[in-house]
């Protein structure tokens, strides 16, 4: 008898989770993330964070700066570490750019290695037109998933996969269908409508984790790349949920990205445009 209740109450369940459609779903978490008009009205966003990570057997704090002017431009800025200068990544609506610095600790008669020789100095590549056509969606402003805000109208597709536990916190389990062969498991808290976990692989890996210019640097691909990434400690800011901390764990490796200050619709400095 027990058996049989238990087996009712799992399908209740099931249906519950199930009378919830992707558009309600995605919905609310437009409205409860600040509201569809407030998040598309965004036309700046700066973020100034730290990245904690390990590497070699030792730890470093890494500075970040992100910077988005809607439809025009996205640059993210991180600092140097091992003896490597600053590196950048930079995409307009026309042109993107990377740039690699020199690293005088890997490789080469410099670094001690047996390969090729590093260069002299920082190296900026122009981006394929298949690499900036896959990051075009960078330059959307619309709060801290702006994906998911009026995706239809994108050209985007969503699947509600069911339910998953995050944390012990049950979620939504939604899954993006971007352009040019992106996609994402987004995990939405069915209480708060607040994204819990991110899974990804591929380049869309590389842009959620901004790992793409680092692997560039270290000479690998982004091909067979997966990531999870956790986000807690909301807060609002203007009206809108921001995760102002993201766990990335790549395989065994885990980094902490922290963001110290968001600013929202102020003017972006002219030199974030400069490919220098």
């Amino acid at each position: 008898m027990k058996k049989i209740v238990l087996s009712l109450m799992l399908a209740v369940g099931t249906l519950l989770t199930y009378a919830q459609t992707v558009e309600e779903v995605m919905t609310k978490y437009e409205e409860v993330n600040g509201g569809k008009n407030r998040l598309k009205a965004i036309k700046t966003l700066q973020m100034e964070s730290v990245m904690k990570m390990n590497m070699m057997n030792q730890s470093f704090d890494i500075s970040l700066n992100s910077i988005r002017e809607r439809g025009k431009l996205y640059r993210r800025q991180m600092g140097g570490i091992m003896g490597m200068g600053n590196s950048w990544t930079m995409v307009t609506d026309t042109a993107g750019y990377v740039l690699i610095p020199a690293m005088p600790n890997f490789g080469g008669p410099r670094g001690g290695g047996d390969g090729p020789a590093t260069p002299s100095g920082p190296t900026i590549s122009k981006m394929t037109e298949d690499d900036l056509r896959k990051q075009q969606h960078e330059l959307d402003c619309a709060g801290p998933f702006p994906m998911l805000i009026d995706y239809a109208k994108k050209g985007y597709t969503a699947e509600l996969q069911g339910t998953s536990k995050v944390n012990k916190e049950d979620c939504y389990k939604v899954k993006l269908n971007m352009k040019d062969g992106l996609s994402a498991i987004f995990y939405i808290n069915t209480k708060n409508y607040l994204v819990q976990q991110v899974d990804a692989t591929d380049e869309m890996a590389a842009a959620l984790t901004g790992f793409g210019s680092m692997m560039r640097m270290m000479g690998g691909g982004r091909r067979s790349l997966k990531a999870s990434i956790m986000y807690n400690s909301y807060k609002d800011i203007g009206g809108i949920q921001f995760p102002m901390k993201q766990i990335i764990n790549i395989g065994p490796v885990e980094t902490v990205i922290e963001h110290l200050d968001i600013k929202m619709n102020e003017p972006v400095d002219e030199v974030w445009y400069k490919v220098k």
